[in-house]
Formats: C-alpha cells, structure tokens, sequence
C-alpha cells in the first residue's frame, strides 16, 4: 500500500513550488504566483494520482511547463466565470463608474 506524502508545510515543497515560480518569472510568466502553482499541483495534476515520495513531487513541479499551467488556468477561470454572476463583479462595474 502506498502511503501519500504530506505536503502539509514540508519546507522541501515549498522551495521546490518557489523555485519554480522563480524560473516562470524569469520567463516572462510573472503573473503566476505560488498560490497558483499550488492549486494547480492540488486540484488538476495530483487530482486522480497524489504522490508517495518526494521525487514525484518534485518531478511533478520542475517538469511543469508553461502551456500546462497557462490551460489549466484559463480551465479554472471557465469554471469560475460559469459559476458567478454579475452581482459578483458589481464591484469592479461601479468603480469604472466613478
């Protein structure tokens, strides 16, 4: 039985997701932030298969490209976009306004 590895506030992940931001910033993608990395790592890429050891996890991160990141981005904005409504941005809409 494999057992996941926790992710929890392994500090190990956390360099390894910094890094990677890093390297994405230098490549011009500096709207991807680490929160993003992390929910893209959590909620798309170990959805189905989590990992056991360190190694996959790692693997996972530095073998991220950015067409993978930039789709499953633009995924989520969909799904966000079809869940809300308009009184969601009221917000934004009464500011240009002023």
């Amino acid at each position: 039985m494999n057992v996941v590895y926790n992710i929890g506030n392994d500090q190990q992940y956390q360099l390894l997701l910094t890094l990677k931001v890093r390297q994405l910033h230098s490549n011009g993608f500096t709207g991807i932030s680490y929160d993003d990395l992390h929910h893209i790592l959590i909620n798309h890429k170990w959805k189905r298969r989590q990992p056991t050891r360190l190694s996959e996890i790692a693997d996972d991160i530095l073998h991220l490209n950015e067409d993978e990141i930039v789709r499953w981005l633009a995924v989520d904005s969909r799904v966000k976009g079809y869940s809300s409504s308009l009184d969601d941005y009221r917000h934004l809409i009464e500011k240009e306004e002023l």
